[in-house]
């Protein structure tokens, strides 16, 4: 029997709606082609199934050896496809339909909504992730000029770091390593201007500028962090600088011009520098395009 118009499934008679080339034909044994188009699946997926012994076709033609669905297996399949998209494995869901009954969905529902929620906190914190690094990158794009000394007024600042002197790049990734698994967020170093190191006052003062320094990560406020392994950067004036060049080396020339600029404008440094990755290997492979930004603290005698 063939009907113009859409219908449903109704499962008090022997009958089903397929529809084909704007037709729709009514039949209780389903091929699996037809059985996948009906939920909305891959045949593969259904012979998948059927290996598992998930959901098997209900009849074998004795003559044929063709096998069929039924189209009464349909609220099983159905439920297997809302299970699947709720993150259940093929193993859960076979457990699952071994004793179905009212407790034991509602608990399944409650751990998967849980699930789900902390699925969405990550989701959230990725994205304001992934905000920050965008307004981030915008600024900088603009902010081109280097080599010049600058002040700027900064808030304070919590620092994650492990108190170890790196010696060289070896030290380095490692030490990065260790730090980026200290952090719960997600993407947290790619695209952000939160790892440097800490430059001592009095390496500073004694023009000891390439010495062996201690690495950091700023963290953020909801960040919990070993009272070991936290340091804060009070809020204050900033005298800063900009250049090329890489973490652990070649900052001699830009804290110089800094420390002069200091001296001859009155200002005494208040305690340790930091040196910044601003734009590194993580954004770009063009050496002219990494910077550092060093920032000294400072204050007007």
């Amino acid at each position: 029997m063939y009907f113009d118009y859409k219908g449903c499934c109704n499962t008090k008679v022997n009958t089903c709606i397929i529809f084909f080339k704007g037709a729709i034909k009514l039949k209780e044994k389903l091929t699996i082609g037809e059985m996948a188009k009906l939920r909305g699946m891959t045949t593969e997926t259904l012979r998948h199934y059927d290996r598992i012994n998930l959901f098997k076709p209900q009849y074998i033609d004795s003559h044929s050896g063709y096998r069929y669905y039924s189209i009464f297996q349909y609220e099983v399949l159905g439920t297997i496809k809302e299970l699947r998209q709720l993150g259940m494995s093929t193993d859960e869901i076979k457990d699952y339909f071994n004793e179905r009954n009212f407790s034991k969905s509602l608990d399944i529902l409650k751990v998967k909504h849980a699930d789900l929620v902390s699925k969405l906190n990550e989701l959230t914190d990725l994205e304001e992730n992934i905000q920050k690094k965008i307004e981030y990158l915008d600024q900088i794009s603009r902010e081109k000029e280097l080599q010049t000394v600058m002040f700027h007024k900064i808030g304070a600042r919590k620092l994650i770091t492990l108190n170890e002197k790196i010696n060289n790049n070896l030290e380095l990734c490692y030490g990065v390593i260790r730090l980026e698994n200290m952090l719960a967020e997600k993407s947290p170093i790619l695209a952000s201007n939160r790892l440097g190191i800490l430059i001592q006052e009095a390496d500073l003062k004694s023009k000891r500028f390439e010495e062996p320094s201690v690495i950091f990560v700023v963290a953020k406020n909801k960040e919990k962090i070993p009272k070991q392994h936290q340091r804060i950067i009070q809020a204050g004036l900033f005298a800063c600088i900009r250049y090329n060049g890489e973490l652990l080396w070649n900052r001699s020339e830009s804290l110089s011009k800094i420390m002069d600029y200091l001296d001859e404008g009155g200002y005494q440094i208040t305690g340790d520098a930091l040196q910044i990755m601003h734009v590194d290997i993580t954004i770009t492979d063009k050496p002219n395009e990494v910077t550092f930004e060093i920032q000294v603290p400072v204050q007007k005698v």
